[in-house]
């Protein structure tokens, strides 16, 4: 026996749902296990029978019922031919000396006497047919609204974990995806998937539960007929073999071509000013048309291959049909069969023919959804480079603010060129830090590390002494205000732009922090105030107003570190000065970190640094590097001279 036990613990994040175990007991045969079950849970999306199983499981009392509804529509609905048979051999027998369960039950309810009347038998024949008809229908309508309804559920979820992911995936992965290709996969891709999950299941159940049976019923009426008339059906199950192959990859090509176009669209509607400045509607119309013309294509080679996958299996089945007339016709004319049964026979053959051409269908549905859900699990399993790993902290709740580099040094890409190259720094709880350098010296990259918007490597940036990868991101970030380089703004109102990093923002500390930005002296020119919608990425604000609203959103956290990544460089000079004196008041207690490239935004910071190629070249207070009379010293001459030109 084994002298430890293996124990496993399983989370299942609902939002984000994928699994991790950790092993609790020592040993090295359990490190092996348990690495192994790590490895396989861990790529539980991998395959798309996976993905598959996990939502349906969510579901699994609702499919249950849904297949007990398939069942009894099917039944029903097979039902009726056999009543047809048992009509039409009475009709032409007109009496009851081929005793069945029908007429046995019509004479129960009739009686004797009613019984020898061929009008009420008849009658009774009819509300049976009726009845049949109805139940069928009524299962089939909760057949219908428990499946479909349990896909609408499925696409929700799904829709909620995918958008979920996205927005844990780390800033790099949007280097290289399209908007418009994600956007694509959460509608397009994702709708051909619900139908795979609920049209797809729930007509693939009831096909083959039609198609098994049907067979089963015809050699039941005459084995003899059936083995005939299941002659051309190997030759409908190459046919669409053959042809769903093709189904499969065109669709996969459709999807990615729509994926082209809705990028496309979403690139040109982001940019429409940039259109319009350089008068390039037209230019962009003709490659619009282009993607257009290449998506028509694509959708019209699919078109012909479903238009042929149908003909052909209703073709096919056409001949069964003429086979089973035919050496019906014999049988019954030789007495070997009732014509109730050639009867029932052909429905149920014409049952048969219904399953396979709509087995097609489903198939084709499958074939697109699996199609779709290879693109969609593309994206899932796609792993945030930056997450809580095994150095996380789960003690560190609160961060003072105390910020110390050592010996830092980063790249983009492992081959890539050094951004930053060995970096030694220490910014002290309340003090203000100045970063002023050339065009790619590597100043937002410093301070994006701060917040771990890139990778940090471990043991090179420290906040109040513990490495930053094991301060968990979310004490980490909502400690942090950061106003980045581009100032992207919400559609929507001003308020809730300036409160967007607040659980629940009162209309006070809303003012007070537009009153800092002096974003709040513009509200003269908001129609609605602070209600004011701003447009799509705050297309109705000026660059500047764009800039004072994001300071505004960064000081209402009161975050203990506050990072200013060119924030101030749309905005005037006397602003400037006006903002950076409010700011003042709300640095004081808190660590500090400007980006600019005019000095006077950052003369009067308690420490300046004097970024060049990735390296710290200068550091010092705004006396002590003028006096250096180096790179600091030129910007600041050469900024005065620019500003006395101004002035003349």
């Amino acid at each position: 026996m084994l002298s430890h036990t293996l124990v496993i613990k399983v989370e299942i994040n609902k939002q984000n749902p994928y699994f991790y175990c950790r092993e609790v007991l020592p040993g090295k045969f359990l490190k092996t296990i348990n690495e192994l079950f790590l490895i396989f849970m861990s790529n539980r999306f991998s395959k798309p029978s996976r993905f598959i199983t996990y939502y349906l499981n969510h579901y699994r009392w609702q499919l249950i019922a849904g297949t007990v509804f398939i069942i009894f529509t099917v039944f029903f609905q097979l039902l009726s031919p056999w009543i047809l048979r048992y009509g039409v051999d009475y009709i032409e027998s007109t009496s009851a000396s081929n005793s069945n369960f029908l007429l046995t039950l019509i004479y129960k309810i009739l009686g004797p006497s009613h019984f020898q009347s061929a009008t009420l038998v008849l009658a009774g024949i009819a509300a049976a047919i009726v009845v049949v008809t109805i139940l069928g229908g009524f299962f089939r309508f909760l057949m219908r609204i428990t499946l479909i309804g349990m896909s609408r559920k499925i696409e929700n979820e799904i829709r909620n974990d995918y958008f979920s992911h996205l927005l844990k995936l780390s800033p790099s992965f949007y280097e290289h995806h399209q908007t418009g290709d994600l956007m694509a996969r959460a509608t397009n891709d994702l709708d051909a998937v619900r139908s795979m999950l609920g049209p797809g299941i729930m007509h693939l159940i009831s096909t083959l539960l039609v198609a098994i049976f049907s067979v089963v019923l015809m050699y039941k009426i005459d084995a003899y007929l059936a083995l005939w008339a299941i002659l051309p059906l190997p030759v409908v199950a190459i046919v669409v073999n053959r042809l769903l192959a093709k189904i499969h990859k065109i669709f996969g090509r459709i999807q990615a071509q729509f994926a082209a176009v809705t990028a496309k669209v979403e690139e040109n509607l982001t940019g429409i000013r940039v259109v319009k400045s350089y008068v390039q509607e037209n230019n962009e119309i003709r490659v619009f048309k282009k993607l257009n013309r290449e998506l028509v294509k694509r959708n019209l080679s699919l078109a012909k291959i479903r238009a042929m996958l149908r003909t052909n299996i209703e073709f096919i089945l056409g001949i069964g049909i003429l086979i089973v007339i035919w050496v019906g016709g014999i049988q019954v004319i030789d007495k070997k069969m009732t014509i109730g049964g050639l009867v029932a026979f052909l429905a149920y053959f014409s049952m048969l023919a219904w399953p396979m051409i709509a087995l097609g269908w489903v198939l084709n549905l499958w074939q697109q959804g699996l199609a779709s859900l290879k693109r969609m699990l593309n994206i899932w399993n796609e792993t945030p480079d930056i997450s809580d790993g095994p150095l996380k902290d789960k003690t560190i709740t609160q961060i003072q603010g105390e910020i110390v580099f050592k010996n830092l040094s980063f790249k983009y890409e492992k081959d890539g060129p050094p951004i930053l190259d060995k970096i030694d720094l220490k910014i002290p709880v309340g003090k203000t830090l100045a970063i002023i350098g050339p065009t790619g010296s590597g100043k937002s990259t410093l301070v994006n590390l701060i917040a771990r918007l890139y990778k940090v490597p471990e043991a090179s940036l420290f906040i109040d002494g513990n490495d930053v990868n094991a301060v968990p991101l979310e004490t980490l970030r909502k400690n942090i205000g950061f106003v980045q380089q581009e100032s992207f703004l919400f559609s929507d109102t001003l308020a809730e732009n300036i409160g967007f990093g607040l659980e629940k923002a009162d209309i006070a500390e809303i003012e007070s922090a537009a009153e800092i930005s002096q974003i709040k002296l513009d509200m003269d020119q908001f129609p609605d105030k602070f209600e004011t919608i701003v447009g799509e990425r705050g297309i109705t604000l000026s660059g500047g107003q764009k800039q004072r609203t994001a300071i505004s959103r960064a000081v209402a956290r009161h975050p203990k570190i506050l990072i200013l990544d060119d924030a101030l460089s749309s905005v005037d000079t006397y602003t400037e000065e006006e903002i950076l004196k409010q700011l003042k008041t709300v640095m004081k207690n808190r660590t500090s970190i400007i980006v600019a490239h005019r000095i006077s935004t950052i003369r009067n910071a308690d420490f300046i640094i004097v970024l060049d190629e990735g390296k710290i070249i200068e550091q010092g207070t705004h006396e002590a590097l003028l006096k250096k009379k180096g790179l600091y010293f030129h910007l600041y001459e050469r900024q005065q001279l620019e500003k006395s030109l101004a002035e003349l």
